[in-house]
Order: structure tokens, then sequence, then C-alpha cells
């Protein structure tokens, strides 16, 4: 039977029975370095704080035989390991770190079984190559960037299907197609035509001509943007994912469908913005204020799309003496806007609302799943991001919440995705996009 040995990183990673499953069965070895670290985070208020109590109450159920090992249903056996204190490693390495306890004890078991360290920490695999201990990465999800499902695609038809097209309002395609794909369709004569596939019918529609919300239309020739704003205006999409660099519109569409369908047609009850609350650079400490001061602070970015959104709306409260920022506390005060920090999301049934969660690259796959999991009955989740900014240390582009989410909600009938790349924000944005990667 192989063994892995785990580090403190991997039992934070994620719940812990998820965690053994990831491997074949197998001896698992918890080094007692490892345990003392899960005591320091076990009150963390985060997803590390809560898989460290996880997998603190899984190892006192296996109580009193740890020190020789628990055989699981499951095939695995898992042992609490105290011994190899005297194995001979380099004197550069401090003797009482955690990180040199761990590799002690995987050098010390080389020399009885075919063992492999486990960790998400690249230094303590490079000092594992050196002492010539078999090290691996601990990532479960990774999805393929370059098959990352785009939303749309584009397709060759012939003059019988745009006649039927615009005659029917339909064609059936003869090409494959996810349920929900936008597709632009060049014919024979260099014209080109947009529709959107529905697989319950089997046929691929016509969207309609010029969208707009709250104001906004699509930029010049950008199809993207078309396909994005028919997406947030379709009801029976549920959840819509939107993958970007910076000025593409992600947030500004998302906050423009959202408000049409709040304010005016009323077909949602609020607007709900969430996001994780993660700095980018140093951290700046603990804000002063009420719950609602202190997420403000966090929504400059929403802050300036809701104002330039609601700059020339006007009603009878609303007139034009009233600046944007009034607007915008007024519709909050209403109960029509609602900005809410991630962390105040979990425990909460959100129905007939209409919520963004912005920035959701800085999400993990248990995020996400919590956001998801409270929509209610009647409600709309708008999922946007970019994964090049990711600020979260512990993510990558690769197995963040929001690829994780593209790639596993593909083809459901209540889901579309689209990926834009086109900035519109200036065209100095859109050179930092191109030339700063």
């Amino acid at each position: 039977m192989n063994t892995v040995v785990l580090d403190t990183n991997v039992l934070l990673d994620r719940p812990v029975d998820q965690t053994l499953m990831s491997f074949n069965p197998c001896k698992v070895v918890i080094p007692l370095a490892v345990v003392s670290e899960l005591d320091k985070f076990k009150g963390f208020d985060d997803s590390r704080g809560y898989c460290a109590r996880q997998a603190i109450r899984f190892l006192d159920s296996l109580r009193p035989n740890l020190h020789n090992g628990v055989l699981l249903d499951s095939g695995h056996t898992v042992v609490v390991e105290i011994n190899h204190l005297d194995v001979e490693l380099p004197p550069s390495l401090v003797r009482d770190h955690t990180d040199t306890r761990i590799l002690a004890i995987t050098k010390g078991l080389q020399k009885t079984d075919a063992v492999s360290l486990i960790t998400q920490d690249i230094c303590v695999r490079i000092i594992a190559d050196a002492l010539s201990i078999p090290a691996d990465n601990y990532v479960v999800e990774r999805v393929d960037l370059d098959n990352l499902y785009t939303g749309w695609s584009e397709l060759q038809i012939v003059d019988s299907e745009v006649q039927s097209l615009y005659e029917k309002g339909s064609f059936a395609p003869s090409s494959a197609l996810i349920p929900n794909e936008y597709v632009k369709m060049k014919d024979t004569s260099g014209g080109s035509h947009l529709g959107r596939y529905c697989a319950g019918s089997g046929i691929i529609r016509p969207l309609a001509r010029e969208p707009h919300a709250f104001g906004i239309s699509p930029a010049e020739n950008n199809i993207e943007q078309v396909f994005l704003l028919d997406a947030l205006l379709d009801p029976d999409l549920h959840l819509v994912s939107v993958l970007g660099p910076a000025g593409t519109g992600k947030t500004l569409l998302a906050l423009a469908a959202g408000l049409q369908q709040v304010i005016n047609t009323r077909r949602y009850d609020k607007l709900v913005v969430t996001r994780e609350l993660i700095p980018h650079g140093r951290d700046i400490g603990a804000l002063p204020g009420t719950k609602e001061e202190k997420i403000s602070a966090w929504m400059g970015a929403v802050y300036d799309n809701l104002q330039y959104l609601v700059r020339n709306f006007v009603t009878g409260k609303y007139d034009e003496k009233s600046n944007p920022a009034e607007k915008v506390k007024r519709f909050m005060e209403e109960g029509f806007i609602e900005l809410e920090a991630l962390t105040y999301i979990r425990g909460r049934s959100i129905p007939n609302q209409w919520i963004v969660v912005d920035e959701a690259q800085n999400l993990t796959k248990e995020n996400i799943k919590t956001i998801i999991t409270r929509a209610g009955k009647g409600t709309k989740i708008v999922v946007t991001g970019d994964i090049q900014q990711i600020d979260n240390c512990r993510l990558t582009s690769t197995n963040n919440g929001l690829v994780t989410l593209i790639d596993k909600f593909k083809g459901q009938d209540i889901y579309a995705h689209i990926s834009l790349h086109r900035s519109e924000r200036s065209k100095l944005a859109g050179l930092g996009v191109e030339l700063l990667p």
C-alpha cells in the first residue's frame, strides 16, 4: 500500500472527508506537527478555520488507535506519526520548524514505505526534491483554460437556413451545440446573424434586435455584449456567468440588467451585490463604522457603476436636481438595492432577487456553492470575474470558483455563460489589458 504524508495546507484546502477521497486507498500519515498547526487555525472564521475544525473532530473520532493506524471503510488507513525524530537532515534546516519535522517524517518513512509528501507549499516541494523525497502538489480541481467554455461559437449556414431563421423564427442546426450556447452565423453572401441554441427543442432562435437595459446598450460591434445582455434579460436563465478582463463591461451590464428588472419592470424585488472582501495590496486594517459603512469601502467600483447608471434616471421622486449619489442612496433606503459582504450570505434564503456576485475569481468552489444554494424561488444569480486579477493567495487561474462554476454548469438548461474580450472602458485601459497580462 502506498503512503502519503499530508502537509497542513492540504487539510485546510477542503473538508477532510473530501481530502481523503481524492486519494486512492492508501496509508495517510498526518505528522504530529500538522495536528499542532491545525490547532492554530481552528479559531479562524474563514474556510481554513472550518476545515481545521473538521479535521480535528475527524481525528478525535479515530482515537485511541491513531498511533497504530485506523482502517476506514473507504480503504484508507489514517496514522498520526510522531517517530523519525532522529532522521539526519542538513543543519541549515531549523530542527523545530514544522516543515522540517514533516520532511523528517517523510524521509524516515522512505526506508520502509513507498512514500510521497503532499503539499501546496512550493518551497517545501523544492527542499523535498533536494533531499530526494518524492513530493507532489495538491490540486484536485484544475480547469483546462485552453478549453474553457466561452459561451458562443461561429457557425456557417446556408441560404435555406437563413430563410427558416427569419420566416419560421428558428432552424435546426446540423452541428452539435451546447444548451444556451450563443452563435454568430455567417451565410454564403457574407452576412452575419446572431442566435441562441435552445436544447429542449433542438433549434436556434434569432436574438432580439438592439437589446438594452436601464439606458445601456451593447458597445458598437461588440457581439459578446449583445449575447450577455440577452442572457441577463432572459428570466428562464437563472444563472449567468461572465468572464473577462478589466473594462469589458461585466459589472456595468450586470447592474444595468438588474436595475432594469428591479426598478422598471419589477420582475425582481431587490438587487443584491456581494463580493469577497479581499484587499488588493497591503491591508489597511479594520475599518470604523457600521456594517454598511465598512462594506461601502470595498464596494467603490459598484458605487461608481450604480451612479453612472442612475445619472439620468428621473421620476417624481428622483428629479433632475438629485445627484447620482443621492439617487443611489435613495434606492438603497427604499430597499431596491442592497450591498452585502459574502460573510453574511451563509444561512440566508434569498427568493425573487437579482444577485450579482462581483470579483468571483477570488472565491473558492465552496464559496460559490454557498452563494448558489442561497437562491430561493424566482432568484437570478449573475457571477462576474477576471482571472487575471486574483487577490486570494490560495487560488490560481485554474482552480478558483469562477472557472470551476463555468466548467461544471456548462450544458445546464438554466445556465448561460459569456466570455468578454474587448475592453470598452478606454483606449488606455485596453492597452493595459493587452500589454500587461
